[in-house]
């Protein structure tokens, strides 16, 4: 089986509950990625550059999701459908060795 999916979330959220979910994701990812740069510093010395950088990105995305979610007018619901799809990559030809986490 070469691909995977997994629905994650599936279901309408009042923006606070919404909010909850969403943003311990997001810090759970972060926390996942400020871990594995603090074992690289320690392991190897050095900073982990791709951790940095999807630290950003995922810290600029917490910030804009905070806003929209302030944004959404009262009484309203969130429809969040989130899937996981996991596909197969051959890394022996591509010379790649991990996809963006």
């Amino acid at each position: 089986m070469k691909q995977h999916s997994t629905q994650l979330i599936d279901g309408t959220f009042s923006p606070e509950k919404a909010k909850s979910i969403l943003l311990q994701l997001l810090n759970d990812k972060m926390n996942f990625h400020y871990l594995e740069k603090v074992s690289n510093e320690e392991r190897f010395g050095k900073d982990h550059e791709h951790s940095d950088k999807r630290i950003a990105e995922l810290t600029e995305g917490k910030m804009k999701l905070i806003k929209w979610l302030q944004s959404v007018p009262p009484g309203e619901t969130i429809k969040i459908n989130c899937v996981i799809e996991l596909q197969l990559e051959s890394t022996q030809h591509s010379g790649k060795q991990a996809a963006a986490l």
